[in-house]
């Protein structure tokens, strides 16, 4: 590969590493789990009179079929990270074989490591996100970052605030499905990594989201399109969103983060573990078990609370961060 990864990365805050990932091999694993799972709600939710047929849909009409049936907290059963509130026994997420695979997946950490270096760790801040077109998602989802509108933000800004000062962290952004403007694909501010953290405050459906957003229509934005098989690397302070799903396809993304060893993960105590070390004896977490072992010990800590991360809101109190102060 000739591409000058670093070099890009540090230019532009994001990278476009085409082809890097199998389909068959890499990704559709992950999808045929996210189709057992939906056949697990099919069997929950649906009226028995209804399930035969329904289990007979194909994995765009089943999913379009639980969301009618308003199940809550759908998107949940299919995110790769414990849910933000409401910590229990139950709380239920998406921890496959198929995932461990794809976090532990050497072309992605060998390719980070241009970025970051030989020591990595895989990072807790992690989604995976189905999106039908918008014209199928309810308007009180609409601005909802898993299955509708992802706001302008940092990645930086989800994170707590030792997260926020003192960690390098690289965003992996998978497609599984080609992704256009159309079908709402990623929109960054050209050259945005290099302002630095700004004010982020609460926004709709209780995301973060950039503070005076509406500076970022003076900004030259550049659309972050990919195809099935290439991986977008993301700077922790890239502004981005995600457009609207305008076309009558789903867009289904996940995106993976990872960040220096020895830093804190941001995200205290969510699972962040060794993935890349010069030093074999660093890497404690070698199988599919250890791994979800490491998710059912966090929850159980974060059930006393009954929340699994909290967002340092505002991320500044005064406005000298504000983004319309620093460009």
């Amino acid at each position: 590969m000739n591409q000058n990864i670093k070099k890009e990365f540090e230019k532009n805050g994001f990278v476009r590493v085409k082809n890097l990932l199998d389909y068959k091999l890499d990704l559709e694993p992950i999808l045929n789990d996210m189709s057992f799972i939906m056949n697990r709600l099919v069997h929950r939710f649906v009226k028995q009179k209804n399930k035969k047929r329904v289990l007979g849909y194909n994995f765009k009409k089943k999913y379009s079929y639980l969301v009618k049936l308003g199940i809550p907290e759908l998107d949940q059963y299919f995110n790769i990270r414990l849910p933000q509130n409401n910590i229990s026994v139950n709380s239920d997420f998406f921890a496959s074989q198929s995932i461990f695979n794809l976090i532990k997946n050497k072309k992605i950490i060998n390719t980070i490591s241009k970025i970051l270096g030989n020591e990595i760790n895989s990072n807790p801040c992690q989604n995976s996100r189905i999106k039908q077109p918008e014209k199928r998602v309810s308007k009180k989802n609409l601005n909802d970052g898993l299955v509708g509108r992802t706001p302008w933000h940092q990645d930086a800004g989800v994170m707590n605030k030792k997260g926020q000062k003192g960690t390098s962290l690289v965003t992996c952004w998978i497609p599984f499905t080609k992704t256009r403007i159309k079908n709402g694909s990623m929109l960054a501010v050209k050259n945005s990594h290099k302002f630095g953290l700004v004010n982020h405050h609460l926004g709709s459906k209780g995301q973060v989201e950039i503070k005076g957003k509406k500076t970022i229509e003076q900004l030259k934005t550049v659309a972050l399109e990919a195809n099935v098989g290439d991986i977008i690397l993301l700077n922790k302070y890239l502004i981005h969103c995600s457009l609207p799903n305008k076309s009558n396809d789903f867009r289904v993304s996940m995106d993976l983060r990872y960040n220096k060893s020895g830093q804190p993960s941001g995200r205290d105590p969510l699972p962040c573990f060794a993935v890349k070390s010069k030093n074999k004896k660093n890497i404690k977490v070698n199988n599919y078990k250890q791994w979800i072992a490491l998710w059912e010990k966090a929850k159980n800590k974060c059930i006393p609370r009954k929340w699994s991360y909290k967002y340092p809101l505002p991320t500044f109190n005064n406005s000298l961060k504000d983004l319309k102060n620093i460009i």
